[in-house]
């Protein structure tokens, strides 16, 4: 890892849904709440314990992430690497399973790597900032601080359902189990005001994604979901 650059990894099994979902919001989210000049030394990536290398992010996944305002179209599934691992300062998994494969990789990754939710819980028990960092320091400081707390996460729930194969309505709990603590910690990292923080927990709770074959009123009223700073 760098000191100039801050890079966030975030982990699944094919890196088609859960991980590609978590990195594009991430990634605009880091665009839309960071200062410009903080916001260029920023990486937000994904891989796949198991990815089939090259395949495009999920349909439904995709439309999830346009729903609340950011592109998956560009994404391509990549396979986990040690040398990416160590690279990170932030690795975010799927599940408590995932988390023992990766630290099975690389022993040494103890500290930074949690699964979302239990990021999550943790960056909810720490107390809020009043501004989005200003410099990669300030952002490593907030990881350190994450990473020192990590008996805030306590006890939960820690898995993410992997909706591959299955049904629509698998797909909108994994919205569910996945946006509301990525919006919390987007609210830590990148300074991600409080009433949009509730408003990503309310959409994804609300669990109305549009998927194909549903009504045009149904998609339409998706996109009044927030989407963060683009309109400023």
């Amino acid at each position: 890892m760098s000191s100039d650059v801050f890079t966030v990894l975030v982990v699944c099994t094919g890196n088609v849904n859960r991980s590609a979902l978590g990195e594009v919001l991430l990634e605009q989210w880091a665009e839309w709440y960071l200062p410009a000049s903080t916001a260029e030394h920023v990486r937000v990536t994904s891989a796949g314990l198991g990815a089939p290398v090259g395949a495009k992010m999920g349909r439904r996944s995709r439309a999830i992430a346009e729903a609340l305002g950011a592109d998956g179209s560009r994404h391509r599934a990549k396979q986990i690497t040690e040398n990416a691992i160590r690279g990170a300062d932030l690795v975010l998994v799927s599940s408590s399973r995932q988390r023992d494969d990766v630290l099975g990789m690389v022993p040494a990754a103890l500290r930074s790597t949690f699964t979302i939710r239990e990021a999550g819980r943790i960056a909810e028990a720490l107390p809020g900032w009043t501004a989005a960092p200003e410099s990669v320091e300030q952002l490593h400081d907030r990881a350190a601080a994450i990473t020192q707390n990590r008996a805030a996460g306590g006890a939960g729930d820690d898995d993410i359902i992997d909706p591959q194969g299955k049904d629509d309505e698998a797909y909108r709990l994994m919205a569910r189990q996945e946006v509301p603590p990525l919006a919390r910690l987007a609210s830590v990292l990148f300074g991600m005001p409080p009433a949009e923080v509730a408003a990503y927990e309310a959409a994804a709770d609300a669990a109305e994604f549009p998927f194909d074959g549903e009504s045009r009123e149904r998609a339409d009223d998706a996109r009044t979901r927030p989407r963060g700073r683009r309109e400023a």
